[in-house]
């Protein structure tokens, strides 16, 4: 009975973890698009390019990462209009306790990864030219 309760536990946690990062990926991939488009676009000048870039990766991000989740979890079956409400058939009628240890984890993880990814590609765009540098160098520092 133990072992069985702690696979499923860890089972979970895997399956929750593994929802983050997916949604972190997905998040990647739109916000790469999005620029990738927005240059296409050519806007006439810098700042609107920038902000069509920001507000783009925002909104595809804040339907991807709140949204998304929150409705995939939602059971609307009984609020109308019925022809939408009824493809949504998750396992939370309203907030409980149980979908804030689920669903508003979930959430929550997501975010943090998501405020911490700015400064780790800040970093690793500084290291990794350094540490190639080093290596051609031989260390040596010349």
């Amino acid at each position: 009975m133990c072992t069985n309760w702690a696979s499923d536990k860890n089972t979970s946690k895997a399956y929750g973890s593994a929802i983050a990062i997916i949604i972190i990926v997905v998040n990647i991939v739109l916000k790469t698009v999005i620029i990738k488009l927005v240059v296409w676009i050519a806007e006439d000048t810098h700042s609107a390019k920038l902000t069509m870039i920001t507000n783009g990766v925002f909104i595809a991000q804040f339907l991807n990462s709140g949204l998304l989740l929150v409705s995939v979890n939602a059971n609307l079956e009984e609020h109308g209009p019925y022809f939408i409400t009824k493809y949504f058939r998750g396992p939370y009628y309203d907030y409980s306790p149980e979908w804030y240890s689920d669903v508003g984890q979930k959430i929550f993880q997501t975010m943090i990864i998501n405020a911490i990814m700015p400064y780790i590609t800040l970093i690793m765009g500084w290291a990794i030219p350094a540490l190639k540098r080093s290596i051609d160098s031989g260390f040596s520092g010349n």
